[in-house]
């Protein structure tokens, strides 16, 4: 049984593979590309996209608004995570529109209990949605 699906956007085929490495022996589902357009094709289905900054034509902010656009109608919407070894930058997380950072980007160890967290936070967050739904927001 999966952990959950994550699409991950880079520019270096390497990190791609360490990515997909790393979270698909930790039991997660994992859609790795570098295709900063058309990537909101994988996004049906996924619970975190974890997105490189520093890419070819494209920072991952403009990314993000790309993708946050094609989800934006959509019931089941992914977290954003910057994924990045600048410190600068993952401490702008949400000034860039992002719900979160992962940093220490090429520590695979650091990676999986990253996306852990995140995915717990995902969860909490969801969990605290419908309760405040099912209470009209007052609980």
């Amino acid at each position: 049984m999966s952990k959950g699906r994550v699409l991950y956007i880079d520019d270096s085929e390497v990190f791609l593979e360490r990515v997909r490495t790393a979270l698909g022996d930790a039991g997660y589902e994992v859609v790795a590309t570098t295709q900063t357009v058309g990537a909101a094709r994988h996004l049906a289905g996924c619970d975190l996209v974890l997105v490189d900054y520093h890419m070819p034509g494209f920072d991952g902010a403009s990314v993000l608004a790309s993708l946050r656009a094609a989800v934006e109608k959509s019931e089941q919407k992914p977290s954003f995570y910057l994924y990045t070894s600048n410190k600068a930058i993952a401490s702008d997380y949400s000034i860039l529109g992002f719900d979160g950072a992962l940093q220490h980007k090429g520590d695979d160890r650091a990676l999986v209990p990253q996306v852990d967290a995140a995915m717990r936070m995902r969860k909490l967050r969801a969990l605290s949605a419908a309760r405040s739904a099912g209470t009209g927001g007052r609980g």
